[in-house]
């Protein structure tokens, strides 16, 4: 069967996509181009076939003009991930994305370290955990190690996502093995006060000031003390929101 055309030649005007998939109708081999698409979310269903549906549509399209995507699933397990998968469509698509949102996608912290990697103009970063009917079988990618990834070093010239502006993490798994205090180290590291000499040191290794930050902590309470030093940062001019079962406490 011939391939289809390519939807450029359709509907070259689209500039946002929505996918809903609850099967794989793409034509496997297929490259759909399409030029114009600035924001594209894939809304998976289930998995019960060879490849699933958010795989094809990475396998299957190039879009090099997309600045947003947004990955989730309401399946009712944790959906499967591959990394090769997404690294290879934006090797396709040379593009140049700035806002990443996964929910309910089952990957590693690695994986996500490997994938924040590719995209280093990325400034609003959203993941929340997928929530499983058996927590206890499922590892999430909100780890102390994802963290710890995500602190700057003055003295390191490289380091992942470097412009990010905000961050928001909704944390089903891990709780309890969480580092708080690696969080707040990170915050720390990725805020500097505008018209600082650390700004302008910042500034010139090509990193921005990080503008939100957002937490929420499900299945156990949060200890306001350890967080304290984000207060300081909230003053100066920080959005800092961190939230457990005993509510919000910054």
């Amino acid at each position: 069967m011939a391939s289809p055309d390519p939807p450029r030649m359709k509907i070259p005007s689209v500039k946002s996509l929505e996918l809903q998939g609850w099967e794989n109708d793409l034509e496997y081999g297929a490259c759909y181009m399409w030029p114009n698409i600035t924001s594209l979310v894939i809304e998976a269903g289930d998995v019960f076939y060879s490849l699933s549906y958010m795989e094809m549509v990475l396998l299957s399209f190039a879009l090099p003009s997309l600045r947003a995507i947004v990955l989730e699933s309401n399946w009712i397990e944790p959906y499967p991930w591959s990394t090769g998968n997404f690294i290879s469509f934006i090797s396709r698509s040379s593009c140049m994305i700035s806002t990443f949102t996964l929910r309910n996608v089952s990957l590693s912290d690695s994986d996500l370290i490997a994938v924040l990697r590719v995209i280093p103009s990325l400034l609003h970063l959203e993941i929340n955990d997928y929530i499983s009917p058996n927590p206890q079988s499922h590892h999430g990618p909100i780890t102390s190690h994802l963290i710890s990834s995500l602190i700057q070093h003055e003295s390191i010239f490289i380091s992942l996502v470097p412009k990010l502006h905000t961050l928001h993490l909704d944390c089903h798994h891990n709780t309890r093995t969480f580092d708080d205090s690696a969080f707040v180290s990170m915050v720390e590291s990725r805020w500097f006060r505008p018209g600082s000499d650390l700004s302008a040191k910042m500034s010139a290794m090509g990193r921005d000031c990080i503008r939100s930050v957002v937490l929420k902590v499900d299945w156990r309470e949060v200890d306001a003390e350890v967080y304290k030093p984000l207060w300081v940062l909230d003053k100066e001019g920080l959005r800092v929101v961190v939230a457990g079962t005993n509510g919000i406490q910054v």
